[in-house]
């Protein structure tokens, strides 16, 4: 029985989870409470949960001084993991793209040790006509990224599951992000040290987004279980929870976080206040 619990202990302190983003004003009233104001959302946030992925900066690489006040106010292990903007991998689709690489790296390093693994997302419309794009693109990456950055790739074509490709990730250290997305098949293969899973569902499933409104309980049971069977593999696992998933993305991950042992992160008081 104690042998059992110390495993159970040693797999959730390797284990992250976390939502998508965390400035939703649906959450107001429900996760966060009403009197706090959405600059106070991240330090709010990192009360219950020990990482986070930046959906924001999909948009645009953000400020360094919003950068450095994220960093401010988590508590010191937590863990920021930013996608890569669209830029990148939607508009010059990893062609010409050192320049806006290397600045997003850059800007994202002022987040310090917080600094998690870094995610390209790629369109739907990326498919093995591209791999050649993919395939430089990787060792040029890993040079830019450096040993202080981890980098995950997630694709949503089908041409792009197994083979070649997860040859060559796996040959660069780089991470194949995992995804329970209702237009790709279920998968779960590592290429890394270590595991980065996406729990999205279907996009537009719920109208709002304060309580949840969808049962996949036993989705996550078989999630949970994958990476406690996987766990000799890998040294760390992210999982980040979408509110299209069940509706309300922090409920969600909460029940994640019980079924991988993991207790709130941290105290009220052990965060610090508002830079602003």
């Amino acid at each position: 029985m104690e042998e059992t619990e110390q495993k159970a202990d040693e797999l959730a302190s390797r284990c992250r989870v976390g939502t998508m983003g965390w400035g939703y004003a649906d959450w107001s009233g429900s996760f966060y409470p009403a009197e706090v104001a959405s600059r106070d959302y991240i330090s709010h946030y990192a009360r219950t949960f020990n990482a986070v992925e930046i959906d924001s900066t999909f948009y645009a690489t953000p400020r360094e001084t919003q950068v450095k006040h994220w960093a401010k106010v988590t508590p010191e292990t937590f863990l920021f993991c930013p996608k890569v903007p669209r830029l990148i991998t939607h508009e010059l689709r990893l062609i010409n793209a050192e320049a806006d690489t290397r600045r997003f790296f850059d800007t994202m390093r002022n987040l310090g040790a917080k600094l998690g693994p870094v995610l390209f997302q790629f369109p739907p419309d990326f498919t093995c006509t591209e791999l050649d794009s993919l395939f430089a693109f990787l060792p040029q990456v890993k040079k830019w990224a450096g040993a202080d950055i981890r980098v995950a790739m997630e694709f949503r074509h089908r041409s792009l599951i197994g083979g070649d490709v997860s040859q060559a990730l796996s040959a660069h250290e780089i991470a194949l992000a995992g995804a329970d997305y209702v237009v790709m098949p279920r998968r779960f293969e590592i290429t890394s040290d270590f595991v980065y899973l996406r729990l999205i569902g279907r996009h537009g499933a719920y109208p709002q987004h304060r309580e949840t409104q969808g049962d996949r309980s036993a989705d996550l049971s078989r999630w949970a279980e994958v990476l406690k069977e996987n766990a000799p593999q890998y040294r760390q696992a992210l999982v980040f929870i979408n509110n299209d998933y069940e509706g309300f993305s922090p409920y969600t991950a909460e029940k994640m976080q019980a079924l991988l042992g993991i207790k709130a992160n941290v105290r009220p008081s052990d965060v610090q206040g508002s830079l602003f």
